[in-house]
């Protein structure tokens, strides 16, 4: 049994050299691949006529080829030590290690003796770096999404269910118990791995057009419309074409001297549009010119452009409830709007003697004058003013006082009333209530109530609110009920409570 243990146990050593053997192999094919790749950029470049982009490819494929040597050196020297330390040196018939079986000591180089001190630890740490490094240096080459190259057990679904395996890091889960050709298989393939980056990025930076000549790879329908805006009975007309632009072109774009945003090589061009005065029949004429600059073989070619186009005079248009004018200390709601602008209309506003709150809705705004006779809103749209409006303010119009019964229905005073209970209730003034319901809310803060018999008076109280009860009175059938209100307020929509003017201070009625 030992000596069968022994003969699969050479196999298998056999199996690893032949392995390394030919991941090395591979490995030289690939550096050979990817040194003609940049050679062909560098041809590619030059026939082109060393256009600034294809330089600037040539300039980051050769830091890929530096930054990808120096890791693969690094890898190099890591086979060397465990070849000389732990394979006792390459045997010069055999020219495989001579001591292939060796695990302990290359526990010893790749783990240490100590945790995250050996050769192993050192190298996840520059394997990481290296895949951080290609992942942000080339992100704008949508790129594959690169695998860490250094990883332990912990992810794999293989040693999911292994509690010896499934917690072992990268030094471990590769270097530990391993023999010598085996590790050396390891960072081969590791090697390997590094080189397929690497083709990955060179692939991307040697495709595509490299000579910034103009070509046209984004074709779309188009339509120019000689009016957007038509009445009844106008004859609409527009060109359907179709339009093509080149997205690799890089061309270069000015909007009046200035340069423009281009993308997909379409140029955005976006300017706020002044008032130039000088309107004729409410409408004045604009214009911009700009410049698209792109390279033809190698060359810099200019189109110039120049673009007219109309501004209609804004025409601030508002209406409200009240219509004019505006009652104090009231939340007065406005509706403003810029036919010509459309939807375009982005306003904000402001008010002199006052306070102008924007509403819910565009154009939306509530005014609450102050104190004066008149104010004044003004109206901007994209901080640009479009025009204003000076509204008179008018004091709340007074209340009526009246008497009511315990539901709130008027009761006629003209007749004789019983020795029942009584509100005085102060009613908004019907055109005010109509306009700013939310306005109209009163209440009566105290009455004096005066009792009358044989032509004197009984006697008099004063109520807080505006309650009365003439049974509490001690009147009898024919006396007289004098009410003076003492005071009413009014509560606005802020909920802010002001003295209110009163038309009527006296009720007076009989008792039957």
């Amino acid at each position: 049994m030992a000596m069968l243990a022994l003969q699969v146990s050479s196999s298998i050593m056999d199996k690893f050299i032949f392995l390394n053997s030919a991941l090395e192999h591979s490995l030289t094919n690939a550096k050979k691949s990817s040194d003609q790749a940049l050679e062909a950029l560098k041809r590619d470049v030059k026939k082109n006529g060393n256009s600034r982009q294809g330089l600037e490819r040539i300039k980051r494929a050769e830091l890929l080829k530096k930054k990808t040597s120096e890791i693969i050196g690094e890898v190099t020297k890591i086979k060397q030590i465990l070849i000389k330390d732990a394979g006792d040196g390459i045997d010069s018939k055999t020219h495989v290690v001579k001591n292939p079986k060796e695990e302990g000591k290359v526990g010893e180089i790749m783990i240490g003796e100590s945790e995250g001190k050996g050769e192993g630890y050192k190298l996840k740490d520059k394997l990481d770096k290296y895949v951080a490094w290609l992942s942000a240096e080339f992100k704008d080459l949508d790129l594959p999404k690169f695998e860490p190259l250094a990883e332990g057990n912990k992810k794999k679904a293989l040693y999911a269910n292994d509690p010896i395996q499934k917690n072992k890091d990268f030094a471990e889960a590769n270097f530990g118990h391993t023999p010598v050709v085996a590790a050396l298989a390891v960072l081969t393939q590791k090697q390997s791995e590094i080189l397929r980056y690497q083709a990955e990025v060179l692939k991307k930076l040697g495709a595509g057009d490299l000579t910034n000549d103009l070509k046209f790879d984004k074709v779309r329908a188009g339509v120019s419309v000689e009016a957007k805006t038509v009445a009844p009975g106008d004859e609409y007309k527009a060109e359907l074409f179709i339009s093509a632009s080149a997205s690799k072109a890089q061309p270069k774009m000015t909007l009046n001297g200035s340069p423009i945003p281009v993308n997909d090589g379409i140029g955005k061009v976006s300017f706020k549009v002044s008032d130039p005065g000088g309107y004729t029949d409410g409408r004045a004429k604009g214009s911009w010119e700009g410049t698209v600059t792109f390279k033809s073989k190698g060359r810099d070619t200019t189109f110039r452009h120049k673009e007219e186009y109309t501004i209609v005079q804004p025409v601030l248009l508002i209406s409200s409830a009240t219509i004019n004018p505006l009652y104090r200390n009231c939340a007065n709601p406005l509706v403003t709007s810029v036919p010509a602008l459309g939807a375009a209309y982005s306003p904000s506003f402001q008010a002199t003697n006052g306070s102008a709150i924007p509403g819910a809705k565009k154009g939306d705004v509530t005014i609450f004058p102050g104190g004066g006779a008149k104010t004044r809103l003004t109206v901007s749209s994209n901080g640009t003013l479009v025009g204003s409006k000076t509204f008179d303010v008018l004091p709340v119009p007074p209340p009526t006082v009246m008497l009511a019964n315990r539901n709130g229905g008027a009761v006629n005073i003209e007749r004789p009333l019983p020795a029942a209970r009584f509100q005085v209730i102060a009613k908004a003034d019907d055109n005010f209530k109509k306009a700013l319901p939310k306005e109209a809310t009163y209440r009566v803060t105290g009455i004096e109530v005066t009792t009358f018999r044989g032509g004197g008076s009984t006697g008099s109280r004063k109520v807080n609110g505006g309650a009365v009860n003439v049974r509490a009175l001690k009147t009898r059938r024919g006396d007289g009920v004098m009410i003076k209100v003492l005071g009413v307020q009014r509560v606005n929509s802020r909920g802010s409570v002001e003295t209110a003017p009163i038309r009527n201070r006296i009720i007076s009625f009989r008792v039957r």
